[in-house]
C-alpha cells in the first residue's frame, strides 16, 4: 500500500503542477485568474461600486464558470465522503484534456475560452481528492501555503511526527510554481502551441490514474 501512496502523491503533484499551468496561461493571455476565486469576487464588489460593468460581466462569468464546474464535479463524484480510486476521476481529466483541444481550435483569444478554463479548474477542484486523511486541492495554494504554516508551527512546538506533510506541502507548492513556470516559458518559445502540451498532460494524468487505479485493485486480492 505504501508504494501505492508514493504513486498517488506523484499523480497528485502532477495534478498540482497542471493547475498551476493553467493559472499561468489565463494570467499571461488575458490577465486573469481563473481558479482565485475570492480576488474575482472582490473584484465584483469594486466593479459594482465604480460601475465598471464591462469588468463586472468578466468576474461574474469566471465566478460562473468556476462554479458550474464544482457543480458538475458534485454531480459526477456523488456525496461520499470516503475517498475511493474511482473511474471518473480518470474519466474527468481526460475530459478536460480533450476539452483543452477544442477550445483551442475553436474559441482561442476570445473570452469564453478563459470561462471555459475556470469552468475546468471549478470542476477539478470539486473533485474529493484525499492523501493520507488530508483534503487536497490542486488549483490554488492559499490552503495548502496555510497548512505548511500551521504545520511548521506544530512542529516548532515540538511534534516531530508531521515532518512528512510539512515535505508534502512543500512539494505541492513547488509544483504547483514548476506548472506555471513551465507554461510561461512555453509560451515564450512555443506561442500557442503550448496549449497541445497542457491538453496532452492532462489526458495522461487521466491515462496514469486509471493504471494506478488498476495497480491498487490487484493489490487488493
Amino acid at each position: 500500500m505504501e508504494r501505492i501512496n508514493k504513486k498517488l502523491f506523484l499523480w497528485i503533484s502532477l495534478l498540482a503542477l497542471l493547475g498551476g499551468g493553467m493559472n499561468a496561461f489565463a494570467i499571461l493571455q488575458f490577465s486573469l485568474t481563473v481558479s482565485h476565486i475570492t480576488g474575482s469576487v472582490t473584484r465584483i464588489s469594486t466593479d459594482l461600486a465604480y460601475s465598471n460593468i464591462p469588468q463586472l460581466k468578466i468576474m461574474l462569468g469566471l465566478v460562473f464558470s468556476f462554479f458550474s464546474g464544482a457543480i458538475v464535479s458534485g454531480i459526477m463524484i456523488g456525496s461520499g465522503r470516503d475517498f475511493e480510486l474511482r473511474k471518473r476521476y480518470g474519466d474527468t481529466f481526460i475530459f478536460i484534456g480533450v476539452l483543452l483541444k477544442i477550445i483551442d481550435i475553436y474559441f482561442y483569444n476570445k473570452m469564453i475560452f478563459v470561462f471555459i478554463l475556470a469552468f475546468s479548474l471549478g470542476l477539478q477542484n470539486g473533485l474529493f481528492i484525499r492523501y493520507k486523511g488530508m483534503v487536497i486541492r490542486t488549483t490554488h495554494m492559499t490552503g495548502t501555503v496555510t497548512d505548511l504554516g500551521v504545520v511548521i508551527g506544530h512542529y516548532l512546538r515540538g511534534n516531530r511526527e508531521i515532518v512528512w506533510k510539512m515535505k508534502y506541502y512543500a512539494i505541492n507548492i513547488l509544483s504547483f510554481i514548476t506548472g506555471g513556470l513551465l507554461v510561461g516559458l512555453g509560451l515564450k518559445y512555443c506561442g500557442r502551441n503550448v496549449l497541445n502540451y497542457m491538453s496532452l498532460a492532462y489526458v495522461l494524468s487521466g491515462i496514469y490514474y486509471f493504471l494506478l487505479r488498476d495497480r491498487y485493485y490487484k493489490t487488493k486480492r
